[in-house]
């Protein structure tokens, strides 16, 4: 998969791993998700994006392991 450069806006959808309790093992499976940010850091095995950032340089930031990703698009 190619990452677009950093600072980009995108769109990626993930596979979340998921546990299930007392479920059957047909129920068993990750649970499909999308998150949509700024690409702020991108790392051999994981990729940043900044969901909200402030002035002074802290923020809301969600780490995403590449080998869950499945699609990544600008937007």
């Amino acid at each position: 998969m190619r990452w677009p450069k950093l600072q980009t806006r995108v769109h990626v959808e993930w596979l979340d791993p998921a546990g299930y309790i007392g479920d059957s093992v047909e129920n068993a499976k990750p649970a499909p998700c999308w998150t949509e940010g700024i690409l702020v850091r991108n790392e051999t095995d994981y990729v940043v994006l900044a969901t909200s950032q402030y002035k002074d340089g802290s923020g809301d930031f969600t780490v995403l392991v590449k080998g869950c990703c499945t699609k990544v698009r600008k937007i």
